[in-house]
Parts: C-alpha cells; structure tokens; sequence
C-alpha cells in the first residue's frame, strides 16, 4: 500500500485484520506496509465502532469492565509483604501490568495516559 492514496474500506479492514494478527505496533505496521498512521487510525476507529455495533447488537459481550475480586492475602518472601502483579489487556494490543496493592488514584492516572 502507498501512502496518499485512497483506500476502499475492505482494504483499510484487511489491513487492521493484519496488523492485529502481526503483533507490531501501528507505527511500524504503517511503516512496513507504506501507509499513513493518519489514515489507519481513522480506519481503525471506524472498524472499532462498527466493530463495537455489531458485538452490542448480538450482545456477545458487554462493553465494559468486568468486576474482578482480589484477595486481601499476601504472601512473605524473605520478611516482605508481596501483593504480586496484575495485567489488564486493552482490545487495541495495549498491555497494562502493575502491582496488585496499586493505589486507584495511580492505576487511574495510568488507564488515562
């Protein structure tokens, strides 16, 4: 693909399908494949919406948080108090990972960045 150059919707569709499945980033995805970050990030939240529709029309799953509990346990290694790590994983390929006894304030400052 060629940048400045007008893309059918199949093809931008194609193109996200395949770069989800690469593993790369979007920068070096567009990079590889010759095409603007502007142009696939305008597809992209175009498939995301129209993705998001017909997941809410078929009520596969919801589009929100799903609750989670955590034990108040914690474990002792060597006389320290360990809470472990929690990884929260965004549909985009973004991974998030930080300390289970995070403070909320912290973890929301980070979701927002």
């Amino acid at each position: 693909m060629r940048k400045n150059q007008k893309y059918s919707k199949e093809e931008m569709y194609l193109a996200i399908e395949l770069w989800q499945e690469s593993g790369l980033s979007q920068i070096k995805f567009c990079s590889r494949e010759k095409l603007s970050v502007k142009t696939f990030s305008y597809w992209y939240k175009k498939y995301k919406k129209e993705n998001r529709l017909s997941v809410e029309q078929n009520k596969e799953t919801p589009d929100a948080f799903i609750p989670v509990e955590v034990s108040s346990d914690r474990t002792t290694a060597a006389g320290k108090e360990s809470y472990g790590r929690t990884e929260l994983s965004f549909p985009n390929g973004v991974q998030l990972s930080f300390p289970a006894g995070i403070d909320i304030g912290q973890l929301k400052s980070l979701i927002n960045l």
